[in-house]
């Protein structure tokens, strides 16, 4: 996992102020840091609404637009994963061309790409495990968009019948509807990190051919044809 360096400075002048997730809901409030020698933040306390504290490892923290964010643990697992799979393919890659180009023999080959196929091996497990997870969170999503959806139909009824007055009923319309978009734009962003750990399934990309080796070609003739109107 990459580090993330925050310093105490950037973040500390957000203490005691509410921290929002991504999708805009509010985590709780951020009430204590903890950091290592060299100011630079390891992780962070926060305050739930119900009363409990949870630490989070800095990583699990961006500051965006000049606020800190909370990320989702399933978030950070996918981007530490297809990095993680991005770097084993382009170093694959390098030590196709160097073997290639002579640089290196085919036994130090060899043993270099079997390491590199056991980590994919391993980014492989990891990934199939964080795709059950992304399952089990979106299952959570849909009965929570269902009763969101219930919930609206209920006041509407309610409305309708003149058992809520018209001002209560925008009230509660309104958060509802919220949590609504809130929910399904978390689920699609479920659906596009799922739909981008499928191209974690191989270590093949297209290979780059050697720019010193092979220059551009220009042609010395450029034929252009002309259509004739009939």
């Amino acid at each position: 996992m990459p580090s993330v360096t925050i310093t105490v400075e950037e973040i500390g002048k957000y203490l005691g102020q509410p921290i929002q997730d991504m999708m805009g809901r509010p985590a709780g409030k951020l009430v204590g840091l903890c950091a290592g020698t060299k100011a630079e933040v390891q992780s962070i306390q926060i305050a739930r609404p119900e009363g409990d504290v949870t630490e989070h490892p800095i990583a699990s923290v961006r500051i965006i637009d000049r606020h800190p964010v909370l990320l989702q643990a399933w978030r950070i697992e996918a981007e530490d994963l297809k990095r993680e799979n991005d770097i084993i393919k382009r170093r694959r890659q390098a030590i196709d061309l160097l073997l290639k180009d002579g640089d290196i023999d085919q036994s130090e080959y060899n043993q270099l790409s079997s390491g590199y196929e056991d980590i994919h091996k391993d980014i492989i497990t990891k990934r199939d495990s964080l795709v059950e997870t992304l399952k089990n969170v979106e299952v959570r999503l849909e009965q929570q968009i269902r009763n969101l959806q219930t919930a609206l139909t209920n006041d509407k009824i309610l409305y309708t019948a003149a058992e809520i007055d018209a001002s209560t009923y925008q009230t509660v319309t309104e958060s509802l509807r919220t949590g609504l978009e809130i929910s399904r734009k978390e689920r699609r962003d479920i659906d596009n990190t799922r739909e981008s750990l499928h191209d974690i399934d191989s270590l093949e990309i297209p290979k780059i051919t050697n720019q010193s080796s092979a220059p551009n070609y220009i042609p010395d003739v450029v034929v252009i044809k002309i259509r004739e109107s009939a």
